[in-house]
Formats: structure tokens, C-alpha cells, sequence
């Protein structure tokens, strides 16, 4: 059966997808399996250019209050705080933290699974009945069913086939008071945030030593909860490329702002109960333009220089931007992976290929497309049981509250045709070793739609992978599995990819 689809699929676009379901039949994990491969985390080769590390959320533990006869109101046992503990199937534990907190009248919370890489990964459906608690993990099919007192909360554990227990004990977030590294950066260092309505954007700034004002880059981050480095529970690692090129180009002469969509980092708890249901193009087009403002008032910027380094998803809301901008236009278009089909198209092409092993691919396929059509005209998704399990979630999570009305709107974006209506100079970076988005197909279908353009610059590095990582392995051996080892503390950038950066900048 098709396992872990979705884990691979990182040009998918679901904000809350974290895998789908399933694991290798003999593999007792409760989340998506932890690959195997995976070097453990050291040292990043490349100084990381963020001085300050993001303080833990300081939410209060669980305090027992007088009981309630009233569900809603009973206060009793309310899970708010932070806990720790263990999953425990077929004979091996998994520990996980939980963090809840409250908002308004609603419950919302994250988990992280450390032994899986798995951090921030966000609940849903978080209902208390007295002191029976249920929540899940979002897009997974991983539900939790519990009794919450006011030390502990214990209970069952559901994923597909696979079942379990969980225990969980109140405890307090470890605060690491041990001395900060000094790092020694030829520029500065600086949290920034911003509002969008009740919302919160946390983003780093960096400023090149000097005076000023400088030409800047805002990046745009990629699918899923990939926060301002371009790092995400999905993967394992924290050496984002985001921080890598944000160091690169400070070093250079350009400020950088990278930015945390509003479903992930230190934020993402309190901003996803008021997203729910909002999630849209237009909620991602406000985060670039908070951003693009931020950088515009700042006196050491020059804001008829700010340009956009977009990767994959994240160029698609690059492209949004410049066609509506009004008050601050780009100067320019970094566009990393971008796809020249729809999301629909791409999706598509990614499936395939892992239906290859099923009994029946071509029936398999049939079934999928008519499941989207349904999707993209406004039906239930309802994917035909026959589908394998992974599947099965991935198109149903397309629907979830947390993804709406987002998918469906990106669904149909047309990049080749947004392309055409950008007039400011753009750089597309397609890599050769690109598992997500081909650089042919997707390549020849933007090039086809610019023409002989003036202002549209093509570059298709030999050895970048979808992140501009530099790939060593040839493009005929990776699989979807190698995936997973690109934010690996040994990954380095792909010096084609950024030298054409710097370069086409310096033409600008």
C-alpha cells in the first residue's frame, strides 16, 4: 500500500498537512516514521545569522480550580499549559510534549515529537467534555482520546491500524539559561514583528554594516509550517536554506527579512485559532506586505530596491504580490522552484509515480482525479475507499477547516499566466536535481509563456535540489526519500544557484 505520501510531497500546500496516516506496516510509529538515514543534527557549517534565540512561550501550568457541573464552563480540568510524555504501541514509546493554551472560548495547542524532528506540528479538533479530552494531529489521522486531571492526562491513541496509549504529566518548558554563543557577523541582528489584524508575523531582520540605505530581499518561504529559515516539523534538521542565503546576501551588501508564516514559529499557537477558516491567498499576500512595509519604513533600506527570494509555494504569493502592489512595488523577482503548471498539475505528477506499485495504477489514478474534480468544484472530496490510506487523507485533509479556502484557491493558479503580468526584472531558478518541480516541464512551460522576454532570466543549476541545497547524488538516484535530509546540518547551498543570485542582483 502507498505509505507516507504526503511527507514527500513538499510542494503540497496544505498549512496543516503533516504526513499521511500509515506507516511500513512494521514500523509501530505513531507519526510519520522517522527516516532512518537521517544524520542526527550538528553544528551548521555555515554561521547561522540569527544572534537571539526565540524565547519559550511562557504559558502557565495547569492549576485544578472548583468543580463545575457545566461542560462548557467547567474550568476543573482544563488542559491549559504545557506537558510531557510518552505514546506508547506495539512495545515502543514515543515521547511527546503538548503545549495547550486558551483563546477566547476555544481550545488550541501543538505538539513535538523530538525522536521524529517534529516540532510546533499544530492539534485540531480539541473538544473537553468535563474531563474528557479529545484532539488530533492535524492532516495525520492520529487521534487522542483522554481524561485530563489536574497532574496528568492519560489515555488512547488511534492512528489508522495502529493503537496505543499516551500519558501525559504537567510540567514546565525547559528554559535554557546556559550563556549564548557569541557569534562574530559582519552585520546586525534584529527580531522584528508585525500585525495583521489580531495576528502576530515574527521575522528576523539583518542589516549590512554601514550606513545605508541598502538594497533589500524579503523571502518568501515554501509549503506547509516552514518557518522564516525555511526549516519545518515535517523534516529533520535545522539548517534552513532562508538562513544560509539571508547570510550570503547580508554579507554582500543587501538586508534581508525572513518571516515566519503565521502557522508556524513562536506564534503559531495563538494565530491558528483566529486563522481558522481565513486561510487565503489574500491571508498570505498580507504577509508579504507586512513585510515589504516593514523593509519600506526602515531608514537603512532603500524601498525602491526591495527585491522578492521566493521558493516553490512561496513564489506564487511573490508573483500575487507584485500584481497588486500598488504603494511599494518590487524592485525584481527571485523565483526558487517555481511550478510553471497548477497545483493540481504538480500534485498530480507527484502521485503517479508512487501509484506505480499499486495493483491497478491507471484505476488508482482514475479515482484520484475524480476526487479532486470534486474538490476543485466545490464538492466533498469523498476519495473512494479502494485508494490507498495515505491517500485517502491527503485528499481529505485538502478540505479540513485549517485549509479552506486556501487550497482550493491555490489549487488553480495558473503560474505561467501570473508570470506574464510581472513587468519587473525576474530571475527563475529551476535545480536539475529538483524532486518537487521539473525542471524541464515546468521550466519549458514558463519559458514558453514570457516568449523571448527581456526581463525574464532562466537558470537551471546542474546540482541544486528544490531548495538550493547542492546535491551530490545524480538526478537519476534520488528518490522522495532523499527529501528528508535536506535541511541535514552537513547541506550546503548549491554554489551555482547562489552565485546567479548574487549576480543577477548585482545587474539590477
Amino acid at each position: 500500500m502507498l505509505r507516507q505520501i504526503a511527507t514527500f510531497l513538499l510542494f503540497t500546500i496544505l498549512l496543516t498537512l503533516i504526513a499521511c496516516g500509515g506507516q511500513e506496516e512494521a514500523t509501530p510509529t505513531a507519526v510519520p516514521p522517522e527516516p532512518t538515514a537521517t544524520p542526527e543534527p550538528t553544528a551548521t557549517l555555515t554561521p547561522e545569522p540569527t544572534a537571539t534565540p526565540i524565547p519559550a512561550t511562557n504559558t502557565p501550568e495547569p492549576t485544578a480550580t472548583p468543580e463545575s457541573d457545566s461542560a462548557e464552563t467547567d474550568t476543573t480540568t482544563a488542559p491549559v499549559g504545557y506537558w510531557e510524555g510518552v505514546i506508547a504501541t506495539s512495545g515502543v514509546e514515543i515521547g511527546i510534549n503538548v503545549e495547550f493554551i486558551s483563546d477566547a472560548d476555544a481550545l488550541v495547542g501543538t505538539i513535538d515529537i523530538p525522536q521524529q524532528g517534529a516540532i510546533g506540528l499544530p492539534l485540531e479538533n480539541i473538544t473537553l467534555d468535563g474531563d474528557q479530552l479529545h484532539f488530533e494531529i492535524a492532516g495525520v489521522g492520529a487521534q487522542f482520546d483522554g481524561t485530563v486531571s489536574a497532574e496528568t492526562i492519560a489515555g488512547d491513541f488511534v492512528q489508522g491500524e495502529a493503537t496505543g496509549t499516551f500519558e501525559l504529566t504537567a510540567a514546565e518548558r525547559a528554559v535554557d539559561d546556559s550563556a549564548e554563543v557569541e557569534v562574530d557577523l559582519p552585520y546586525s541582528v534584529e527580531e522584528v514583528m508585525w500585525a495583521i489584524d489580531d495576528t502576530t508575523v515574527g521575522a528576523t531582520l539583518t542589516l549590512p554594516e554601514g550606513d545605508g540605505p541598502f538594497p533589500a530581499v524579503i523571502m518568501v518561504a515554501g509549503s506547509g509550517p516552514t518557518d522564516r529559515d525555511w526549516n519545518s516539523p515535517l523534516l529533520p534538521g535545522t539548517n534552513g536554506s532562508a538562513a544560509l542565503l539571508a547570510d550570503a546576501l547580508t554579507r554582500a551588501g543587501y538586508a534581508t527579512l525572513r518571516y515566519d508564516k503565521r502557522v508556524t514559529g513562536p506564534n503559531a499557537a495563538s494565530n491558528m485559532a483566529k486563522l481558522m477558516g481565513q486561510l487565503s491567498m489574500q491571508s498570505h499576500l498580507d504577509e508579504v506586505a507586512g513585510g515589504v512595509a516593514l523593509l519600506a519604513d526602515h531608514d537603512a533600506v532603500d524601498a525602491s530596491r526591495i527585491f522578492a527570494l521566493a521558493n516553490s509555494e512561496g513564489t506564487l504569493h511573490a508573483l500575487n504580490y507584485q500584481r497588486q502592489a500598488t504603494n511599494t512595488p518590487l524592485a525584481g523577482l527571485i523565483l526558487a522552484a517555481p511550478p510553471g503548471r497548477t497545483l493540481a498539475e504538480v500534485l498530480r505528477a507527484q502521485i503517479e509515480p508512487q501509484l506505480a506499485g499499486t495493483l491497478d495504477p491507471e484505476g488508482m489514478l482514475a479515482l484520484f482525479d475524480e476526487a479532486i474534480a470534486r474538490f476543485l468544484a466545490g464538492e466533498p472530496v469523498a476519495p473512494s475507499p479502494d485508494l490507498p490510506e495515505g491517500l485517502q487523507q491527503l485528499l481529505l485533509s485538502l478540505e479540513t477547516p485549517a485549509n479552506l479556502p486556501f487550497t482550493r484557491e491555490l489549487f488553480v493558479v495558473d503560474p505561467a499566466e501570473w508570470l506574464t503580468e510581472v513587468t519587473v526584472p525576474v530571475l527563475v531558478l529551476i535545480g536539475k536535481k529538483d524532486i518537487q518541480i521539473d525542471w524541464e516541464t515546468d521550466g519549458a512551460r514558463l519559458e514558453e509563456a514570457v516568449g523571448n522576454s527581456a526581463t525574464v532570466t532562466f537558470v537551471y543549476p546542474e546540482n541544486a535540489n528544490h531548495i538550493l541545497k547542492y546535491e551530490e547524488k545524480s538526478a537519476d538516484a534520488l528518490t522522495a526519500a532523499d527529501s528528508v535530509n535536506y535541511n541535514a546540518a552537513d547541506r550546503i547551498l548549491d554554489d551555482e544557484a547562489l552565485s546567479a543570485i548574487l549576480e543577477w542582483l548585482a545587474n539590477q
